[in-house]
């Protein structure tokens, strides 16, 4: 977004330097009997402002989707109050973690088909030779950390209500308290893709944790009243200052 806005604001300059600086040119005519004639002109009077008038507008276009992808923006569509985040945290706190580990067995298949390609202007068809993954295989399992235990060790939220507005950004993650614990993880672990290794030509290793019975939202923007948010937290003013852009503050601020 600042990349952009410099470039546009370059532009700009350019075409504000064509406008306001003058150049003297020297020409000859047989219209004056063989004698040159000298005068002041802009720089870019044979057509060349429009050059850096048609990057502005390119620039433009694209400054403009880039803010209607931004991730700016998209954050402030999820706006809750402060009692709603210190909910949701208390039932991510409580929920049941799942570590889990995911194997996908397969191969590959060659395969021919018929495909029709253009040579000076005639039609003719030839076969193409390519190859296509099959799986075979899917299994699943998770950590049993039953004999383990299991405990979340988060901070507290604090100071939510002192702000006009706050964004939070959760993560996920897990350690181990003790070396029996991680010593039980990487045997259950080893002993499953070992189970799945060898059931065909490869296999696909996935694993990732996540909260049993949670809708898990990575950001969310917290306000003690959403309905009435700072004024850089509105969307009028953001695409205010895109159309000016000026979002790359706001993008800062909010």
């Amino acid at each position: 977004c600042l990349l952009l806005s410099l470039l546009m604001y370059g532009c700009l300059g350019a075409v504000a330097w064509c406008h306001v600086t003058t150049v003297t040119r020297l020409t000859f005519s047989s219209a004056y009997q063989g004698n040159s004639l000298m005068y002041h002109d802009s720089p870019c009077s044979n057509g060349y402002v429009y050059i850096p008038l048609a990057f502005l507008l390119m620039l433009y276009a694209v400054y403009l989707v880039e803010c209607w992808h931004c991730q700016a923006r998209h954050e402030l569509q999820h706006r809750v109050d402060v009692s709603s985040v210190r909910e949701r945290v208390g039932r991510m706190q409580q929920a049941t973690p799942c570590i889990w580990w995911k194997a996908i067995s397969y191969h590959y298949v060659r395969r021919t088909r018929q495909v029709t390609r253009y040579r000076n202007g005639d039609a003719y068809t030839t076969t193409q030779v390519y190859h296509e993954r099959v799986n075979t295989h899917v299994a699943e399992a998770e950590f049993d950390y039953e004999r383990c235990g299991v405990r979340d060790v988060s901070k507290a939220l604090v100071g939510l209500e002192g702000a006009p507005a706050t964004r939070l950004r959760f993560t996920k993650c897990f350690s181990f308290a003790s070396v029996e614990a991680e010593n039980a993880y990487l045997c259950q672990r080893a002993r499953f893709f070992a189970e799945n290794e060898g059931l065909d030509d490869y296999m696909e290793a996935r694993e990732g944790m996540h909260l049993k019975n949670v809708d898990f939202r990575e950001f969310m923007v917290a306000f003690p009243d959403p309905a009435r948010p700072p004024w850089y937290a509105c969307s009028s003013a953001f695409w205010a200052a895109a159309l000016l852009t000026l979002s790359w503050p706001l993008r800062v601020l909010a």
